[in-house]
């Protein structure tokens, strides 16, 4: 069997888990799909990848992509010859069966070369030390003379202008020289125990455990663990399990949350849901009419859909500052009527003003605004700072929030709830009828990918569909508070 060649992204897979490098190898179709969340942060990496090359004028990009490694091996020997190359953007180099493609490889002041890595996050991570690290060992036996390895960063303290993005200011540079040649020595040791590995005749067995989490998550933890069997209310269910007390119920080899003995010290919601579990009936607290009473009509349920652009995109912002693009608001008077207002930025510009107009406006002058979570909160509070103008009007919305997440927090819970309060959790249990199934977009996160995906290139009609389910997601989340809050009246 021939071993397959070892990529950087390959060897940092089979540092995390040799089962992984196995399925990336050999099996891949075994992974879950790419999804729109998943995607949206590859095309991240990429975008901010090339805009970093912007730094380094001169340079040139080597184009044969991982299907032709020879070729982009000998265009970067044919550059790092021209002496008139300030800087190489993605080199390939290979060693020892490790083919390696650098961001850019910039030609030193000092003779040899400096190796940079770009990465779409604003901070060095332990991962990131290790993929310069492997570079640096492949560059260095390939015979390069690596003088200085780092990584480049988004930059949290650049503030766009809204006029020309400053590619030297958008960007911090992490020098990795000292952290990265700690890691040298054992890396030609694991290479060698990975292809190894991969020369045997059967896949290794290894248990999922906390490493199918660690640095990455793993696309082929639904496979690896395809045959457990779970505890229907295992002890993580518990709220705010801290991990002393985790480790005392493990040491006591107790997985249920309904085998938990009478004098196992727990918080007092963590009893309720272990009350609930045992009993298998809902948990009403006595509070919660009063709790639920502590509005004034009409309510108004308001959802925030808001995305967080890793290039600033307008005036102002910083990197993945969080964008307010839609709004949803259903409004009950007090005879039970309801009404909906919508907002959805669907033109070129920034989304924040006619939003924050449109929010004013729809909020009308009283009555209680019902939201799910501090999210509304803290976006309305970021409208505010940015837009002095309208704060008055803004910050008078402040005084009305109501958060009923904090109401079913603290007063309700039902065993299939399995731990978590989050509204699509909760909803199926309250509201049976109402729920996310069938919706295009069903969670914020695809929701925030979706929106960025509509900024791009993409057809009318591909941008009217996205549009659309942005519109029914957004006012599902709404309407399900209004039913929640219903049902939880009804308790």
């Amino acid at each position: 069997m021939t071993v397959p060649r070892l990529s950087k992204t390959r060897f940092l897979s089979g540092c995390q888990c040799h089962l992984k490098l196995w399925y990336d190898c050999y099996e891949r179709e075994l992974g879950a799909d790419v999804d729109i969340v998943t995607q949206a942060i590859f095309d991240t990496g990429h975008e901010v990848g090339r805009l970093a090359r912007q730094r380094y004028p001169g340079g040139v990009l080597v184009e044969a992509d991982h299907r032709h490694p020879q070729d982009a091996i000998a265009h970067t020997r044919a550059l790092l010859a021209d002496e008139s190359v300030p800087a190489i953007f993605e080199a390939a180099f290979e060693h020892r069966g490790v083919l390696v493609r650098v961001d850019v490889l910039e030609r030193s002041t000092r003779g040899g070369f400096n190796l940079i890595e770009v990465k779409s996050g604003t901070t060095v991570k332990t991962v990131n030390v290790h993929d310069v690290a492997v570079q640096t060992w492949v560059l260095r036996g390939a015979g390069i003379d690596v003088v200085s390895a780092g990584l480049l960063t988004l930059n949290r303290g650049y503030v766009f202008d809204g006029k020309r993005l400053d590619v030297y200011r958008l960007f911090r540079f992490h020098n990795l020289d000292d952290t990265a040649v700690q890691h040298l020595p054992w890396i030609g040791e694991d290479v060698t125990l990975l292809h190894a590995m991969l020369s045997a005749a059967q896949a290794p067995a290894v248990d999922p455990g906390d490493h199918c989490f660690e640095p990455y998550e793993c696309g082929y933890y639904d496979f690896c663990t395809r045959d457990w069997e779970y505890p229907e209310h295992p002890v993580t269910d518990l709220p705010r399990l801290r991990t002393a007390k985790l480790e005392r119920l493990e040491s006591q080899e107790i997985e249920e949350i309904g085998d938990i003995p009478d004098d196992f010290p727990l918080s007092k919601p963590q009893a309720t849901v272990r009350r609930s579990v045992i009993t298998g009936k809902e948990q009403v607290s006595p509070h919660l009419k009063e709790a639920l009473s502590q509005v004034s009509y009409p309510i108004r349920y308001l959802d925030f859909e808001s995305f967080s652009p890793a290039i600033p995109r307008y005036a102002g912002t910083r990197c993945y500052d969080a964008i307010p693009f839609q709004f949803s608001m259903h409004t009950q008077d007090e005879a039970g009527n309801v009404s909906h207002r919508e907002f959805l930025w669907t033109e070129e510009g920034d989304p924040r003003r006619p939003l924050a107009e449109a929010l004013i406006d729809a909020a009308g002058d009283g009555g209680t605004i019902c939201v799910y979570s501090g999210f509304e909160r803290t976006v309305i509070k970021a409208l505010s700072r940015e837009l002095p103008e309208l704060s008055l009007g803004l910050d008078a919305l402040l005084e009305r929030l109501w958060d009923l997440l904090k109401v079913v927090q603290g007063n309700y819970y039902h065993p299939d709830f399995h731990g978590s309060f989050s509204i699509k959790s909760v909803l199926p249990v309250l509201v049976p009828e109402m729920g996310y199934d069938g919706l295009a977009i069903a969670d914020g996160r695809e929701a925030s990918a979706a929106y960025q995906n509509s900024l791009e290139r993409v057809a009318d009609e591909e941008r009217r569909r996205i549009h659309d389910a942005l519109r029914q997601y957004c006012r599902q989340d709404t309407l399900a508070m209004l039913e929640l809050r219903r049902a939880l009246e009804a308790r």
